[in-house]
């Protein structure tokens, strides 16, 4: 019989944590599995590609589960997802993210049904108390790193599991993606050395370290140009980098796309990618630039270590050491074989590791074993 999987997305902003969930959604059986997935309302770019998709979209805001001035609004939208889990006849619960993990547990209280959570993003002992997902029947992290936050618990290696995210290696495909696309569009010479950072803008993500190498990297290479991909929701940072720029007389060097949809399109414009985080789960952009053949320069954080091969990739440097970083690029700025090299490494690594068909053969192996854990404590 076929399986009602209600998927819980806190956000309808197009990021990685939606990006690979809508991975997931195409990939999954759908002789076996009926997904249905909840987000915050109709607007939105997730929502609408969920629904040009043809997919069975709900709408219901689940609203910040800490914050205490929404008390009321949380215990209304606990009921009308327990509702909703009635109406849909629901089998499986699954968070796209720990924040919806609460309102998962206390709309199902009584109903017996499983719920998974995925956590992509690190945790701390009180949020994992704070969030429910001692509750949960399993937890999917998106590194190994994130497992062994869960160590506290004594059955964790068999609650806890670790799944890649998985990119679609077709439509990353260096090779069917037309050449110089955005670099025309945003005037960029066709000798530059592209570097380029791809995510919101914001403190997490380190945009304020690369800014702050940039000028030592410009003296060795004069034709090195930086593109910032991404928007913001933190307006003090986002003040605090282009202040950093005018200060360095660095703006002729540096272009700010906003979001971008067409992802392979901005990889094929670039010759580098860097991710100088602070904190990160999976880093989805570092494997979808590999799949481009794009070599990637990252910090050692997360999962960022376990999605790059040092020296055959592309390098890891300590966290907080800005010099390694700028070594690092410099040494790819000088070689373009380099580049290439690392580049042609970096897609068949993705193919082993990181491809949407290896994440969903997980992903329907951990559904079967819940599935099969439930019919027998039934």
């Amino acid at each position: 019989m076929k399986k009602n999987i209600l998927y819980l997305s806190p956000s309808n902003r197009w990021l990685g944590a939606q990006i690979s969930l809508h991975v997931m959604l195409k990939m999954l059986d759908k002789e076996r599995f009926n997904p249905i997935i909840v987000c915050p309302s109709p607007d939105g770019p997730f929502a609408k590609i969920l629904e040009e998709d043809g997919f069975h979209v709900e709408y219901l805001r689940l609203w910040n589960w800490r914050k205490y001035k929404y008390v009321i609004h949380r215990l209304i939208s606990v009921w009308k997802l327990r509702r909703l889990i009635l109406r849909a006849k629901s089998d499986l619960i699954h968070c796209n993210e720990f924040w919806t993990a609460p309102y998962a547990y206390w709309s199902t209280i009584g109903l017996n049904i499983p719920i998974i959570s995925h956590v992509r993003l690190s945790m701390t002992p009180k949020k994992i108390h704070d969030y429910y997902l001692g509750h949960m029947t399993r937890i999917v992290c998106v590194c190994k790193d994130l497992v062994e936050k869960f160590s506290t618990w004594p059955d964790y290696r068999k609650r806890v599991v670790s799944i890649y995210n998985g990119v679609d290696l077709e439509e990353y495909n260096p090779q069917r993606v037309q050449e110089g696309e955005i670099r025309k569009k945003f005037d960029i010479p066709p000798d530059a050395i592209v570097i380029g950072l791809v995510g919101q803008i914001s403190e997490r993500k380190g945009q304020d370290r690369l800014i702050h190498i940039a000028s030592r990297l410009i003296q060795q290479f004069s034709n090195v140009r930086f593109m910032i991909v991404g928007g913001s929701h933190e307006p003090e940072y986002e003040q605090k980098i282009h202040t950093m720029i005018d200060q360095r007389n660095l703006r002729g060097y540096f272009i700010f796309t906003g979001d971008l949809r067409d992802m392979p399109k901005v990889y094929k414009a670039l010759d580098i990618l860097v991710l100088p985080s602070l904190m990160e789960g999976f880093g989805r952009v570092v494997v979808e630039a590999e799949a481009m053949e794009i070599p990637v320069v990252v910090s050692s954080t997360g999962g960022l270590v376990e999605v790059v091969d040092p020296g055959k990739t592309g390098f890891i440097f300590s966290l907080e050491n800005d010099q390694e970083m700028l070594d690092y690029l410099a040494r790819l700025c000088e070689s373009r074989e380099l580049r290439l090299r690392m580049g042609k490494t970096g897609r068949v690594s993705v193919g082993e590791n990181f491809s949407k068909e290896k994440m969903i053969a997980q992903i329907t192996s951990l559904y079967n074993e819940v599935f099969e854990h439930v019919s027998r404590t039934q």
